[in-house]
């Protein structure tokens, strides 16, 4: 079986003509496109054990510019240090009999020697791409900025309004909004600072306490006679 290396070498030119299309820039794995408000990469991921691969899309809000005091680097940041991540699956255009039901199955690209298979394991991820993950950007990058359709019954879980991607935990999500909104509207920051406040649990971090406090005493400042 060929080495990642070589899969790479195989499906480049394959990847980056077709991702290039779509207003993506990189090469490789790895591949990125902005919009005003938020930061899209899409990374192919070479399975620890070999032979197969698997795409994920990372999302990251522009405002958030660090996390948990450390300076994030827009230039140099990788889909696993976005905010919000998917993984893709494939369009499945074998018959139906010859397809895995497991959708962790379907999430994996199998390598070949052939570099002629690897060209059309290529064509196909480009397919997903375009089946699964542009919608989603078109949401996040729609005329309605995507989070000011969040009401509190959706955060903890807010998979339909976010395009179907799922978050990691409640509070984590808070917090995120928290910090995107103390650069868009520090009113909407200052309620979300609150409920993370009482939400946090004794082994959730102390830096979730720490920036909730640091956007309420931000607000309380502001608005001081």
């Amino acid at each position: 079986m060929i080495t990642s290396a070589d899969f790479k070498k195989h499906i480049s030119k394959t990847i980056s003509q077709s991702l290039k299309e779509l207003g993506f820039k990189g090469n490789g794995f790895s591949y990125r496109k902005e919009s005003e408000n938020f930061i899209f990469i899409i990374g192919i991921q070479a399975s620890q054990y070999g032979g197969k691969c698997c795409v994920e899309l990372g999302i990251h809000p522009k405002e958030i510019t660090d996390w948990y005091g450390r300076e994030i680097i827009f230039k140099t940041l990788k889909y696993y240090e976005c905010q919000f991540r998917k993984r893709l699956e494939k369009i499945q255009i074998k018959k139906w009999w010859n397809f895995s039901k497991k959708i962790e199955d379907n999430q994996w690209w199998d390598y070949s020697d052939s570099e002629e298979k690897n060209i059309k394991t290529a064509e196909n991820i480009v397919l997903s791409i375009e089946n699964h993950f542009i919608p989603i950007i078109q949401v996040f990058t729609g005329e309605n900025y995507i989070f000011d359709n969040l009401d509190d019954s959706d955060l903890s879980n807010p998979r339909k309004k976010l395009a179907g991607l799922n978050i990691e935990s409640e509070i984590g999500f808070i917090w995120t909004l928290s910090k995107v909104y103390e650069k868009r509207n520090l009113d909407k920051a200052f309620e979300y600072a609150k409920l993370g406040l009482s939400k946090l649990k004794s082994n959730d971090s102390s830096s979730l306490k720490e920036d909730f406090d640091n956007i309420i005493f931000r607000y309380s400042e502001n608005n001081s006679i």
